[in-house]
């Protein structure tokens, strides 16, 4: 029986997947592009009656999440990426292998901003957390919530995903 190269190549490719191995288990530390994240737009409506469009990576999958904008270069303004947190829950970041400042919003479960970080500081390993249960964290480029005038008890909305889906009202206190 002939084999032909691409067979052979097309098993050893397919092969992990078949054995139920992920492919990130297979490439190690391999980075995934922000090309293959997903895309989706979010608005953050401040309370000052403002509202900022940005073009978002969503990171929604614990290998998303954990990778994020590590090893980005460079943000463009109206960018952001989001990590999507299904149920709500307490959530700690860093800014390992990050090379921009960041400006992160932690987001409850009613799209309010619960807590705002302003330009965390890249590779720093310190933990960036909020009190309470989160559904969405935000980073936007560093110095983005002070130019933009974005603060605790702004909204954070998904249109796309027709997100939040109640309309209570942010009661957090500036």
């Amino acid at each position: 029986m002939k084999v032909t190269r691409n067979f052979v190549t097309a098993m050893l490719l397919a092969a992990p997947l078949l054995l139920g191995f992920a492919p990130a288990a297979v490439a190690g530390d391999a980075v995934i592009p922000l090309s293959a994240f997903p895309r989706e737009r979010i608005v953050i409506e401040t309370r000052s009656a403002r509202r900022h469009s940005f073009d978002a990576w969503r990171a929604d999958t614990p290998v998303t999440r954990a990778q994020g904008l590590m090893f980005v270069r460079e943000m463009r303004p109206d960018q952001a990426m989001f990590f999507v947190y299904e149920p709500p829950q307490r959530v700690a970041m860093w800014m390992k292998n990050t090379l921009l400042p960041l400006d992160m919003l932690f987001v409850d479960e009613a799209g309010c901003v619960a807590k705002t970080v302003r330009d965390a500081r890249p590779g720093s390993l310190d933990t960036i957390s909020a009190d309470g249960q989160i559904a969405l964290v935000v980073e936007l480029t560093g110095g983005t919530t002070k130019a933009l005038g974005i603060e605790p008890g702004d909204r954070v909305q998904r249109p796309d995903a027709n997100w939040p889906d109640r309309g209570l009202p942010c009661t957090r206190q500036r």
